[in-house]
């Protein structure tokens, strides 16, 4: 069919945009690839600097500790930091008490291993992220310092310094902030969705071979991105800073806008006739488009982090293509193989429309906000 809007003439826009979608996760990636390397190696050498001013022993457990505290984001950090401390303080007290009751009551040493590692075995498998007890009452248990209490204390500055330095190299050298990465993952996921969807619709329009729609890493790795980060954002103490039932629900949008998929690909499965191509084509084209404009208002409002004025839905295109099957079935002009993939296609669009306006909603009511 000969139509100057066809979704044929958008791919080489479509294919740009899938170029960019890909490159800004690839983007991301890269700077990670640079950002945790630097933040390490800051955060190392800042605690080993502070330690050694300081004149305090257990440099190890410091660097160890400003070592494996640094993640992705400044929030992820920050809930690491955390929660290595917390864990390191209830190691420290289970650890010392123990070893100060087997001395005290004359008991092997290793009550006191059993006992202590038991117990913060079942708080890491609890609360997991306090599995730092484990550690510190293993190393204080098994091989305790002639001062047990001065060793304890020694461990748990440093352990302490070592966190605060991993906090402060994350927030000061090329800081990430998870939240921010969040929105910009999801509205990638969205942006790559839209060009899915003017792909599949341009294929529908000229019969062409339909494009596979799963499979697509870039599509993947944003929305693995937006999960991580969201997760970040929500470590202890972040999530009292910053409600997080919003941000679950904006993910379930999406997933339930990304499973539509599955129908696009059984739309695309059924025959289609010359008929059907120049009979749906024209409607098909304002329906890619509309989808398009609704898709880019949204991925804008996500970045923003905005409440945004309400997208335009496209249910007069919809509409429109309701009344052309409608009219055709009237008249007898499809046959009972195309009447069936007609149908399957209007299902699959009226599943897109709604998921896309349910997302809409969502972000208009400002619930976005995390």
């Amino acid at each position: 069919m000969k139509n100057p809007a066809s979704p044929r003439r958008s791919r080489a826009p479509a294919a740009f945009l899938a170029l960019l979608n890909r490159r800004s996760v690839d983007g991301a990636l890269g700077r990670d690839i640079i950002r945790l390397p630097v933040q390490t190696v800051a955060a190392v050498l800042l605690a080993y600097a502070c330690m050694q001013w300081l004149n305090l022993p257990d440099i190890a457990w410091g660097a160890f500790s400003a070592l494996f505290v640094v993640r992705a984001s400044v929030e992820g950090t920050i809930g690491e930091g955390t929660a290595r401390v917390l864990g390191a303080l209830i190691g420290v007290a289970i650890g010392v008490s123990l070893v100060v009751l087997s001395q005290v009551g004359g008991l092997a040493i290793w009550w006191s291993i059993v006992i202590g590692v038991g117990l913060t075995a079942y708080i890491s498998m609890r609360w997991p992220t306090l599995s730092y007890s484990l550690v510190t009452v293993t190393i204080l248990t098994v091989t305790p310092d002639a001062d047990i209490l001065a060793g304890a204390m020694h461990k748990t500055v440093a352990i302490m310094i070592g966190s605060a330095s991993g906090i402060l190299a994350a927030a000061a050298v090329l800081p990430l902030s998870a939240r921010r990465s969040v929105r910009t993952s999801l509205a990638a996921s969205i942006e790559a969705f839209g060009d899915l969807l003017v792909q599949w619709a341009a294929a529908l329009n000229d019969g062409s071979q339909r494009p596979c729609l799963h499979g697509r890493t870039a599509m993947e790795e944003a929305r693995q991105r937006a999960r991580d980060m969201s997760s970040q954002a929500r470590t202890f103490p972040m999530d009292l800073l910053y409600p997080h039932g919003a941000a679950y629900r904006l993910h379930d949008g999406i997933d339930r806008l990304w499973r539509t998929v599955t129908l696009m690909e059984r739309a695309g499965d059924v025959p289609l006739t010359d008929n059907i191509c120049r009979r749906l084509g024209p409607a098909l084209d304002e329906i890619a488009a509309a989808a398009r404009a609704q898709v880019e208002d949204l991925a804008q409002a996500l970045r923003e982090d905005r409440r945004s004025a309400p997208p335009p839905r496209f249910g007069s295109p919809l509409r429109q293509l309701d009344g052309i099957i409608e009219a055709a079935m009237g008249d007898g002009g499809f046959d009972p193989t195309e009447r069936e993939s007609v149908e399957v296609i209007r299902w699959a669009l009226h599943e897109v429309a709604r998921e896309l306006d349910a997302l809409a909603e969502h972000l208009d009511g400002g619930s976005a906000r995390r």
